[in-house]
């Protein structure tokens, strides 16, 4: 391998026309990008660096990506040592930062220091974020890691919920010709500012998406709200199409307001607790794209909890779910935690996916 890298690269360096022809197959990895031409049928490496680019192989896809690696191992090795085991998948201290075909690169919210998942939740590096990125790019060759599908839907849970609330839905969209991005973030661990830089990055390393949608439960809406709230470098690639919402505190919550002050609770719920009260919500925008929501609750009026007035989900008013805009509503009867699991919503959020409306059902 070591001769042929010579010989790639003493190739490459031969390589004077043609330049800006070639167009990006997916997004850099620690700085050096796989491309190719209008025919498909030449690939190359490169390395962009002060508005220079350096073309370090050239040839057929297989060859280009192995030397990729190659090159991306030297620099950056593989991380500290691992054996593989079982984790719990990531929840208020971790955050999902690349997901590819199940893989994922998660951040710890505390030390820093990253680790690479498969999909059955098992590490299988960790250390710094070069070293996973190392060892997903050989499970890629290893494995042929590649999207599902070019129509990205994001999952996004609530507050103090995890990305495993989300198994019913992933299974429905997946089977319904969707990659889907079941997230996992830690809501209570950070500001909302602060999740939605992290899905901001996410869709910023999303390979092969050209459209994305999102469907969120309760928070995970006002995430996406202050996420789209301004154009971000993933939409030069990436349209973003709809959103479902479910139960989300669309006008403030209730509860938020009256808990807001408690030292106590801002200690178990985090940041995003006190920013989810009417004054605070009301400075995010609503969605610039179609956006529908689905409301849990009795449908007598009174809802499940008595500290509320009007109907609710136990958490969440009825009312302060609408939003001005909106191009659909549901109400379901149904508990706050249960939405995303209700057979009627899973229908529904298909539904406005695919179609941009619940229509009769």
């Amino acid at each position: 391998m070591a001769g042929y890298l010579s010989f790639t690269f003493l190739l490459a360096c031969l390589l004077q026309t043609g330049q800006s022809a070639y167009t990006t197959v997916r997004p850099a990895v620690l700085g050096l990008t796989l491309e190719r031409s209008p025919d498909a049928r030449t690939f190359r490496v490169v390395r962009r660096a002060r508005g220079k680019v350096e073309v370090l192989a050239s040839g057929e896809r297989a060859a280009c990506e192995a030397l990729m690696v190659e090159l991306l191992e030297k620099k950056h090795g593989t991380g500290n040592l691992n054996v593989p085991f079982m984790t719990l998948g990531g929840r208020q201290g971790w955050a999902d930062e690349k997901i590819l075909a199940g893989w994922r690169i998660q951040a710890n919210v505390i030390t820093g220091h990253h680790r690479l998942l498969d999909p059955r939740d098992r590490r299988r590096a960790w250390g710094s974020w070069q070293g996973c990125c190392v060892v997903l790019e050989k499970q890629r060759l290893r494995l042929g890691l590649a999207p599902a599908s070019d129509k990205l839907v994001l999952l996004l849970h609530g507050l103090g919920r995890s990305r495993h609330s989300w198994a019913r839905m992933k299974a429905t969209l997946a089977a319904h010709g969707h990659e889907v991005f079941d997230v996992g973030y830690p809501s209570t661990r950070r500001s909302i500012d602060e999740h939605t830089a992290q899905v901001s990055r996410l869709l910023d390393r999303a390979e092969g998406a050209r459209e994305v949608s999102f469907v969120t439960h309760s928070l995970g809406g006002i995430v996406v709200r202050q996420l789209l709230a301004k154009k971000r470098p993933w939409q030069q690639r990436i349209r973003a199409k709809r959103v479902v919402m479910l139960g989300p505190p669309n006008r403030g919550s209730v509860i938020a307001k009256k808990v807001r002050r408690s030292s106590a609770v801002r200690l178990v719920l985090g940041a995003s607790i006190s920013q989810l009260t009417a004054a605070q919500v009301a400075k995010i925008p609503a969605p610039p794209i179609p956006f529908a929501v689905i409301a849990g609750g009795k449908g007598d009026g009174s809802g499940y909890n008595p500290l509320l007035d009007g109907d609710d989900d136990g958490v969440v008013t009825v009312a302060n779910t609408k939003l001005d805009g909106m191009a659909d509503f549901r109400l379901l009867r149904c508990l706050h935690t249960s939405l995303m699991n209700h057979d009627r919503a899973l229908a529904l959020v298909r539904d406005f996916l695919e179609k941009g409306s619940f229509g009769t059902r």
